[in-house]
């Protein structure tokens, strides 16, 4: 007589699986997962703000002043190039705090922030950094 409650050893077991069950089951667990991934990415771009900055702004307020000071032409030159180095480095901390940063005079819509005056306030921050540093 055959004991009906024992349990077939494993290599009897495994002709009863099916390669189309394995499949399917392991392409459904992906398509979870992924899922998953691609609601966590745009929840977090979602997140993202969108900021503006005038720039032409910046610059040019810097640029008239340093044509008022009278200074000669190499240090005009060696100032402006620490400011606008100041700038791209004030503008690319923004990007890395999870911000878009948009030039304002490219932006038709008035709808984000504006943070010119933060980046303003930086660049000098930075440049005051910088010129305390030089001998």
């Amino acid at each position: 007589m055959k004991n009906i409650l024992a349990t077939k050893d494993l290599r009897g077991r495994l002709p009863a699986i099916n390669p189309t069950a394995l499949v399917l089951g392991a392409s459904m667990i992906a398509s979870t997962l992924w899922g998953v991934w691609a609601t966590d990415a745009l929840l977090t771009l979602q997140k993202r703000e969108v900021v503006t900055v005038q720039l032409s702004r910046i610059m040019g307020d810097f640029i008239e002043a340093e044509a008022r000071a009278g200074r000669p032409p190499e240090e005009t030159k060696q100032n402006v190039e620490l400011y606008l180095k100041a700038v791209e480095a004030s503008v690319e901390a923004l990007g890395r705090d999870g911000r878009t940063v948009l030039v304002a005079e490219a932006v038709v819509s008035g709808s984000a922030p504006d943070l010119t005056e933060s980046v303003r306030a930086d660049v000098a921050r930075r440049v005051a950094g910088v010129r305390d540093a030089q001998p």
